[in-house]
């Protein structure tokens, strides 16, 4: 009887194009981060844009998914604007509310 270990399987070769995918999720946040900052003040479709940057942003970053030619970061940017995005979003939302119906918003501000 042989015991001998059985060879370890060879990974498989990740090339650049082997995840296309995972890096389209990388630049998609990214791409409608931006997109929800430039349009926050169409509510509700611009925070709805930039929550879903955010959400994917922080998919890439947790794993480690990179995009760009040389592997860069782009996720935390669509996190950056997207974050932001969001943030203009409910704070426009919040003011108009302020201004046109009399309601001041409560601390902690409820969404």
């Amino acid at each position: 009887m042989d015991h001998s270990p059985s060879a370890a399987p060879t990974p498989q070769n990740v090339t650049p194009i082997t995840h296309t995918t995972r890096r389209a999720i990388a630049v998609s946040s990214l791409t409608l981060g931006v997109w929800g900052c430039l349009v926050f003040w169409w509510y509700p479709f611009g925070i709805m844009i930039a929550s879903t940057a955010t959400a994917m942003a922080l998919l890439s970053i947790a794993m480690g998914w990179r995009a760009g030619k040389e592997g860069q970061h782009l996720a935390w940017l669509g996190l950056f604007f997207g974050g932001s995005g969001a943030g203009m979003a409910v704070a426009s939302y919040r003011f108009m509310q302020f201004v046109f119906d009399g309601i001041v918003p409560q601390l902690p501000l409820p969404l």
